[in-house]
């Protein structure tokens, strides 16, 4: 499964060396830019520039009020975003996590209302960000699921398994059948950020997610190998740097150290699933999972943090609405 690492932050992720950042592997950023009608993110101007300078693609985020006029919080979110003098490579994000009490019939059309306006204002169509409780139990109409224009939106879910395993997919709430991103931590370690940051992956190999942007890359890795000859002051992370590669992938082409007058191999840069840099995670042990009364193989999807179709698929399961106390299950 192919995977396009990236990060979001905020205000309290500030002093952000994004070099660095671009050269522990990560492709991307989503930075918080407004708040309701009446916050600015003081931060976005230097993650803007600082992330554009190195490489590193950008979109910027909204977080939603639910009970302040959505038309005035697209303005606020549409005249700051203006203000940073481009508009980024990825498209606006609507953050939807808090309903402060509004009810279902209310959150819904408002929205619509800033999806619609913020659309209008930079030719993209936003990005949907929520967690899972929130979109089954706040962003869902009479019946069940969300309203039917939503199919229209790409989704990034926020979803945290206990461990992150390579190949890992997060439940999707009812009536939502594909993720765009998914923001799996919110304990990253990535290098170039002193605290704590969310850990994201684009669903989808790095050729596809350069195809999702629709834009120029600031910077391109280069499309075959090529050769670079080592200067004096040199190190691993700088040339990844110039050439729009990870440290990871210019160590594995390499393996052997710097000299002054040497020639390294250059690779074509690839999408690999990130714990935040350095090494990838170590395989989980196999897990099981006993039924007990009253489980189903949606709740056990859940907890795990997989989806039905996997274990179904690991275990030979041909009707997923019947699973037995005290059988044995395979987690993927």
């Amino acid at each position: 499964m192919a995977t396009v690492p990236g990060i979001d932050v905020s205000y309290w992720n500030s002093g952000i060396d994004w070099p660095k950042v671009r050269a522990a592997g990560q492709r991307y950023v989503f930075a918080k830019a407004t708040e309701a009608d009446y916050y600015k993110d003081p931060t976005l101007d230097d993650n803007w520039l600082g992330a554009k300078s190195a490489g590193v693609l950008r979109g910027a985020y909204h977080f939603f009020r639910c009970g302040v006029d959505p038309a005035k919080q697209a303005k606020v979110f549409i005249d700051y975003i203006k203000s940073m003098k481009d508009d980024g490579e990825l498209p606006p994000v609507l953050d939807l996590e808090v309903s402060d009490g509004v009810p279902n019939h209310k959150i819904i059309p408002s929205v619509k209302t800033w999806l619609d306006l913020v659309e209008a204002a930079f030719g993209k169509k936003p990005i949907i960000y929520s967690g899972f409780y929130f979109l089954k139990d706040n962003f869902s109409i009479p019946g069940g699921g969300p309203p039917a224009w939503a199919k229209d939106y790409h989704l990034w879910i926020a979803q945290y398994p206990n461990q992150y395993v390579d190949g890992m997919s997060p439940s999707l709430p009812p009536g939502w059948f594909k993720w765009t991103f998914w923001q799996y931590s919110d304990k990253g370690k990535v290098n170039g950020v002193n605290a704590n940051v969310d850990l994201n992956l684009f669903n989808g190999s790095l050729e596809e997610f350069y195809k999702f942007t629709g834009a120029k890359i600031v910077k391109e890795p280069p499309k075959t190998p090529v050769k670079h000859k080592v200067v004096e002051g040199d190190s691993f992370e700088s040339i990844a740097n110039k050439y729009g590669v990870t440290v990871r992938e210019l160590v594995n082409a390499n393996l052997q150290l710097l000299r002054t007058g040497d020639e390294l191999n250059v690779p074509v840069a690839v999408a690999v699933p990130s714990d935040g840099g350095g090494v990838p995670p170590a395989p989980a042990p196999q897990r099981i999972h006993i039924v007990k009364r009253g489980d189903t193989l949606y709740a056990i999807a859940i907890k795990y943090g997989t989806t039905i179709a996997k274990i179904a698929d690991a275990n030979n399961i041909t009707n997923i609405n019947l699973i037995e106390v005290g059988q044995v299950l395979k987690i993927p």
